[in-house]
């Protein structure tokens, strides 16, 4: 009988590690980065091979145009590879149905992991950032340098906006077809919405978010102070840039790809713009003869929190899951751990490491050195899911009102951004304070929507 027992435990440890040896080795990696395909990604193919060889693995890359909605319809498909990065169109509710969990938020943090409540439900994670960004100015440190001032020192929005015109004036008198010291990238649309990414650091509060604007009454304006909110006050900031006439000269002729190399050439000195520009700015500071990418900075938005400390917060772009149809999720988890933190990802991207301890990039490095402490949203709990985006889709004056306060939408605010050209073009004379409470009125039916469904403000 023993000997029959053992005879069959044989078996099953042959047809065992025959059918793990029957797995594929070679992995494919759906990503959107096509200008990477034959640099960076390419990098990756050969050493993730190299780092594997004794088990033959390999990974094979194919970079999707068009990602969102290609990649979206082919997981409609069940053909979407064994690693990919996570459309943005798959609901938290399905992230289960597509995609295999690295565990629980717990353990992930555990180890070291950070942004993982990015793709997280259930208290499970199913997508690893690739890369972190942040929100804040890019600055030109040779202008800030020439004008005597210093980035550091720039804690709130009244001495952020007296060294604005400090560099204006500067830049004026000293430097040939200067541009602004301060490009709102109006005409861009996207390049405003920006702004919704210092929330937090207005705020003071990685909270803030999802567990009080949706119900703050003061968020935009507060009567009882008769100041500008919590958030307002980001708001009022770049009016009075606007007004001030620190800015440039048209809000209506998209200076995108030319800001960047007058950027370089030191003809303006800061803009509202995520961190993931970094790398853009630096390349084309290398590309121009006057150019120097040690000239591009970085600094936090200029709102001190009470406890005098500048909070920033940091979220993912894209994150890296697995398939729940690979038939080899060894090496798809092997890769997507391997890709994000030995390889460093990040780092060669200019973003930042979502793993404790990884070399940050050098700008990200400095602002970090600043003082800045860097912090995650709080993601909302599922009770609360869907309170914000509630508050935002009835923050509006009446149900045709196509400006409703939608934060990272850029109707509402281009809308405010005109009036406050108007009034610096001496066309009308509606003040910060006026513009803001029509915000917050609309936000107010926001506030109203939420606390029917939700109820009111929860404790924390």
């Amino acid at each position: 009988m023993k000997k029959i027992l053992y005879f069959c435990l044989i078996i099953v440890i042959a047809a065992t590690l025959m059918a793990c040896d029957s797995q594929p080795k070679t992995i494919t990696f759906l990503t959107n980065r096509t200008d990477l395909k034959n640099t960076i990604l390419k990098d990756a193919q050969e050493q993730f091979a190299k780092y594997y060889a004794d088990k033959g693995w390999n990974v094979r890359v194919e970079t999707v145009t068009d990602y969102e909605n290609i990649v979206s319809t082919r997981i409609s498909g069940n053909n979407y590879g064994d690693v990919l990065l996570i459309p943005q169109t798959v609901e938290p509710k399905d992230l289960d149905k597509y995609f295999h969990d690295f565990g629980t938020v717990e353990e992930m943090k555990a180890a070291g992991w950070t942004g993982v409540n990015t793709k997280a439900f259930n208290g499970n994670v199913y997508g690893l950032p690739v890369g972190l960004q942040s929100s804040g100015i890019m600055i030109n440190l040779d202008v800030f340098n020439k004008a005597e001032v210093e980035p550091a020192t720039l804690t709130t929005p009244a001495l952020f906006l007296n060294a604005m015109l400090k560099i204006q004036s500067y830049g004026k008198k000293n430097i040939a077809d200067w541009k602004a010291a301060f490009h709102t990238q109006t005409a861009t649309g996207w390049g405003l919405a920006q702004w919704a990414g210092g929330i937090t650091t207005a705020a003071g509060d990685p909270d803030y978010l999802n567990y009080i604007l949706p119900w703050d009454n003061d968020a935009f304006w507060n009567e009882t102070n008769n100041t500008a909110g919590n958030i307002g006050k980001m708001y009022e900031l770049l009016y009075d840039l606007i007004v001030n006439d620190v800015v440039e000269s048209s809000p209506t002729i998209d200076e995108w790809e030319e800001s960047k190399i007058w950027f370089a050439q030191g003809k303006i000195a800061a803009m509202s713009v995520g961190s993931w520009a970094i790398d853009q700015f630096e390349k084309v500071a290398e590309s121009i003869e006057v150019g120097r990418s040690d000239d591009v900075g970085y600094m936090p938005y200029p709102f001190e929190a009470d406890d005098n400390k500048l909070y920033v917060s940091i979220a993912s772009d894209y994150t890296i899951g697995i398939a729940k149809n690979t038939k080899a999720k060894e090496v798809a988890v092997a890769f997507a751990k391997w890709f994000v933190d030995e390889f460093n990802y990040a780092n060669k991207t200019g973003n930042i490491p979502p793993k404790v301890g990884a070399k940050y990039p050098a700008k990200i490095e400095a602002f970090n050195d600043s003082g800045a402490i860097l912090v995650e949203e709080t993601p909302a709990t599922i009770t609360l899911e869907g309170a914000l985006s509630l508050a935002e889709k009835n923050a509006a004056s009446s149900i045709t009102d196509e400006k409703r306060i939608a934060l990272w939408d850029s109707v509402w605010i281009l809308d405010y951004v005109a009036t406050a050209f108007d009034v610096r073009d001496n066309k009308k004379s509606t003040t910060s304070k006026e513009l803001l409470q029509a915000i917050q009125n609309k936000w107010n039916n926001g506030i109203s929507a939420v606390i029917e469904q939700y109820g009111n403000k929860p404790n924390r």
